[in-house]
């Protein structure tokens, strides 16, 4: 007679362990590449903002210009300036360029973890499936040896 116990248990266990596990790598990852993507708007916030607030002085400087209201030695700190703001600018974009590769990383990460939770759930699906098979066969072969049983029981006797 079959046992009553469904052998691969353990296995069962072990898949839906997998499962789990993996569905929590994948919500890291999804925390990993939101917390990325926000740095990399953070950062182009932070460059467009100083962008606009350089170009606000820079206008504020030519009207003053156009006006005769500035020095020779005021047009040298603008030139200075203005070459200070291109470099923070550049700076500014390689932070955002760096942020972009993080964010990628990060949603390279995401697919991965994504693809590992749809392989931990097909590979318990199959296991779940074949426990199935295996109760019914269990329970055909059980209802097989009453009707056995009920069928010896009820011979007619010679």
């Amino acid at each position: 007679m079959r046992s009553k116990k469904y052998p691969l248990d353990p296995l069962v266990r072990v898949r839906r362990e997998r499962v789990d596990a993996s569905v929590r790598d994948l919500a890291t990852s999804i925390q990993a590449r939101e917390a990325a993507e926000r740095m990399r708007l953070e950062a182009e916030a932070e460059r467009a903002r100083r962008a606009e607030e350089a170009e606000r002085s820079r206008a504020s400087e030519a009207v003053a210009l156009e006006r005769g209201e500035l020095t020779a030695a005021d047009l040298q700190r603008l030139g200075a300036w203005d070459a200070r703001t291109q470099w923070d600018d550049q700076a500014r974009g390689e932070q955002v360029t760096a942020a972009l590769g993080q964010e990628k990383l990060a949603r390279d990460g995401e697919g991965r973890a994504r693809s590992n939770v749809a392989t931990a759930e097909g590979e318990a699906k199959v296991v779940t499936e074949h426990r199935g098979r295996w109760v019914a066969d269990a329970e055909r072969a059980a209802e097989a040896a009453a009707e056995e049983q009920a069928s010896e029981v009820w011979r007619p006797r010679r």
